[in-house]
């Protein structure tokens, strides 16, 4: 009978941890469902200054149950984003202007490489572990490895990934090692976006740009090719201003196209104009952008860039 009081709490503690495991598995599940929400934020400034909080939420509900693979894509998905729409824009003069010491820019190595260290945690949930993954002739084996051993449910958070692992090497180019993974990196994103062309609101084209545009052409990339891939993506997703933002940020400066990029600047301008007075006002909403809201962060992130490279336009050229 002595042991019936130990038995009873056991088995109260087991059952709450139950509980506990399925009230996080809901909740992450709603978190998910819920979390494309962000992208609809047309205010860059509240943007920055919301999701910190909200990061560390998901990284304590992971932290209880950590083989939950929607918290896994989420913590990718959310450092990966972070990284790029804020920590990058304000780091941006530094990048163009390269200036090694610039505190944004290892803000924002840092949200990357925490989104490849739970990233690095999905693969190894799918059996697919660290040293295997970084090896340098994975990429060949990569298509295979993920079809046999991921699904569709895992797409969002390869996707981040392979952005995630292409911004970190792009903003360590001086690193040998770290540019060794750029063919990773395109695997990764041929294998998802071939899988959903439309992933992310259609990100695929842009961000495989932005990948072609910043590898160097010895190790395979091409200029030319990565602009016409960004006018594609400009005529196929005109209310996406990121898309010409990009094609100014990663193909005209590097190129010092200074007449093209006047002109861009200026189609930009007049563009981010409509887009801003519907978010001050929206009864002056341009249809275009209204009905488009899921790229609300994006035009935002494109309208502090864009200020950014206005105000630098002497020392690019």
């Amino acid at each position: 009978m002595r042991f019936l009081p130990l038995f009873l709490a056991m088995t109260a503690f087991v059952g709450c941890s139950l509980v506990n495991k399925t009230a996080l598995r809901t909740t992450a599940n709603v978190i998910k469902e819920g979390s494309d929400e962000a992208f609809t934020e047309g205010n860059w400034v509240f943007f920055k200054e919301a999701m910190p909080g909200n990061i560390k939420l998901l990284e304590g509900l992971w932290f209880a149950d950590q083989s939950n693979e929607n918290l896994l894509a989420l913590l990718i998905k959310a450092h990966a984003a972070y990284a790029f729409v804020v920590h990058e824009t304000q780091a941006l003069e530094a990048i163009i202007t390269e200036q090694y010491n610039s505190t944004s820019k290892e803000q924002a190595i840092l949200h990357y490489e925490k989104a490849i260290f739970y990233a690095v945690k999905l693969l190894e949930e799918n059996g697919i572990e660290q040293d295997e993954f970084f090896s340098k002739d994975f990429s060949l084996k990569l298509p295979k490895v993920f079809e046999e051993k991921l699904n569709d449910s895992h797409l969002s958070g390869i996707f981040y990934f392979a952005q995630a692992l292409g911004s970190s090497i792009n903003l360590q180019r001086n690193n040998v090692v770290k540019m060794s993974y750029l063919s990773h990196v395109k695997s990764m994103l041929s294998w998802v976006c071939m899988r959903d062309r439309d992933i992310e609101n259609g990100s695929c084209g842009l961000f495989r740009s932005v990948i072609e545009a910043s590898t160097p052409t010895m190790l395979g990339g091409s200029q030319q090719k990565a602009k016409k891939q960004f006018l594609e993506v400009i005529a196929k997703q005109p209310y996406n201003l990121m898309a010409r933002l990009s094609l100014i940020q990663y193909h005209l400066i590097p190129m010092l196209e200074e007449d093209e990029f006047d002109k861009e600047m200026a189609l930009l301008k007049r563009d981010l104009n409509a887009w801003y007075k519907g978010i001050k006002d929206n009864t002056q909403a341009v249809k275009k952008y209204s009905s488009h809201r899921e790229f609300n962060l994006f035009n935002a992130m494109a309208k502090e860039r864009f200020q950014i490279i206005q105000k630098i336009k002497k020392e690019i050229f």
